[in-house]
């Protein structure tokens, strides 16, 4: 009987691992993914899935506010970042050993206007918004020298409403998850428009992980050898024709 239930046991284990704690971000960051109301849904999720699948393992998606994902990677509070990038917030990570995949997909952050406000020069920016948790990285000198202030909003609705009726100069979001929100919420995907000569910044998604090495670069194997799949599940979400140059 005891043999019985050890080998039980054993097989239980083998069929529900014990999962990794794969903190998200807890906001709509469509067409990439969709974090909120405690789920996890898009690009991302079927991706990550997908691995999980393959290699027998669990993942445990724990949404939560952008500005407190990367403190609980460092504190050890969940396994994996996603998305992680090693240029955000780089001095907080200084002292610690991330380990970082192999790129996954690209984003451009840009600043967005009015199409009657484009090609304006940087210096006309006197007040930049943008969506609370989110980092305007290619405008931090402007604003540490105190010429921009940074006006921050609850969501994507009231950033376009601010950008529209003039409350602030321009907005800074990821090209694509704008177009994609400006179409949901106003049903055009173009009412504020990228400007390519104002500050700007791209770079790519990547999944973070201190304790667990070894799986990194594992899904660094597998993104290589399932490219047929992870261009399908880009084209399904509409991520192989970025709007800009993700220089």
């Amino acid at each position: 009987m005891l043999v019985l239930c050890a080998v039980w046991s054993h097989v239980h284990a083998a069929q529900d691992p014990q999962p990794y704690r794969v903190g998200v971000e807890d906001i709509d960051y469509r067409p990439y993914q969709n974090g909120l109301n405690g789920g996890f849904e898009g690009f991302g999720r079927e991706l990550l899935d997908a691995f999980a699948r393959d290699r027998g393992i669990r993942f445990e998606y724990r949404p939560m506010p952008p500005s407190r994902l990367l403190e609980s990677l460092l504190h050890d509070r969940i396994d994996f970042k996603y998305p992680d990038d090693p240029d955000w917030h780089g001095a907080l990570r200084q002292g610690y050993e991330i380990h970082y995949s192999r790129p996954i997909v690209g984003y451009l952050d840009g600043s967005l206007v009015p199409p009657e406000r484009f090609g304006r020069p940087a210096a006309e920016i006197r007040r930049l918004g943008i969506v609370l948790g989110f980092t305007p990285a290619a405008w931090t000198q402007p604003i540490q020298a105190g010429r921009v202030a940074l006006m921050e909003n609850a969501d994507f609705s009231a950033l376009f409403q601010q950008a529209m009726t003039g409350r602030v100069d321009a907005a800074y979001a990821d090209v694509r998850v704008a177009r994609a929100q400006s179409q949901r919420l106003f049903g055009s995907p173009d009412l504020l428009v990228y400007d390519p000569g104002l500050p700007h910044a791209s770079g790519h998604y990547r999944l973070s992980s201190i304790r667990h090495a070894g799986l990194i670069e594992d899904f660094d194997r597998w993104l290589a050898a399932n490219a047929a799949l992870v261009s399908r599940l880009e084209r399904q979400a509409g991520l192989l024709d970025p709007p800009g140059s993700l220089d």
